[in-house]
């Protein structure tokens, strides 16, 4: 087998040895595993960092890492059929306090490919244009359509607002401490129909129309400021 160490980021602080937790489980020498650090802004890079080639079908791997589903939803968005990935996940303990939101640290939102269904919540949701829905290349296509993260710098960290509203939990934050919110949780809640009136305050579709329209009809000074106020914690995109 071949053993791998992956890393979300700076942040991303791992309290074991991780080398040699993979090694043990994979069977192999220490010197052999291969580590991959800042994975979430590799993923980003054009040709998604050559994360492709990262994994050969015809192999067998043990993946190390802190939170196994952000991590495949970040490969996936790299261009990496995590679907015909032979692996284990060896999901190791981290450092929470390490999560805390803080200025200039992007969240990095990205779409869990085996819970999205195209819904549209999302993209109707975020003022800051970080999805799209629509047909296009590398979006993740679910039985309501298509929906793809265009702008995952654009997110206000600190604001999961999407996330808590997707009825799937299919929206990661990879950065966010919130175990349901990170990846760290294989299998969260789905929200039923009526949790998400709860959250919007009446009708689901007619609330989530409504505030697509304001999108284009916001005014531009509110919409600066509230800009403004994004990039105070993560810097301009």
């Amino acid at each position: 087998m071949v053993g791998i160490v992956i890393t979300l980021g700076e942040r991303d602080c791992l309290l074991v040895d991780a080398v040699a937790a993979v090694a043990e489980r994979a069977r192999v020498p220490p010197e052999a595993v291969c580590r991959v650090d800042g994975l979430a802004a590799r993923a980003l890079e054009p040709g998604g960092g050559g994360l492709a080639a990262l994994f050969d079908p015809a192999q067998e791997y043990v993946v190390g890492c802190s939170r196994p589903r952000a991590v495949r939803a970040l490969l996936a968005y790299a261009g990496v059929d995590t679907q015909a990935v032979r692996a284990v996940w060896l999901a190791l303990p981290f450092d929470r306090e390490c999560l805390r939101a803080a200025p200039g640290t992007p969240w990095y939102p990205v779409i869990d490919p085996a819970r999205c269904t195209g819904c549209g919540t999302c993209e109707s949701y975020c003022l800051f244009s970080v999805y799209a829905a629509g047909p296009s290349e590398g979006a993740v296509e679910g039985r309501g359509g298509r929906v793809r993260v265009v702008s995952p710098l654009a997110c206000k960290t600190g604001c999961p607002a999407c996330a808590r509203l997707c009825p799937e939990s299919a929206l990661l934050f990879p950065f966010c401490a919130e175990a349901a919110l990170n990846g760290e949780v294989e299998e969260p809640v789905r929200r039923s129909s009526d949790a998400l009136s709860e959250a919007l305050g009446g009708d689901p579709m007619r609330m989530l129309a409504e505030r697509r329209r304001r999108k284009g009809l916001i005014d531009p000074e509110a919409f600066r400021t509230a800009a403004r106020e994004r990039d105070a914690h993560v810097g301009s995109p």
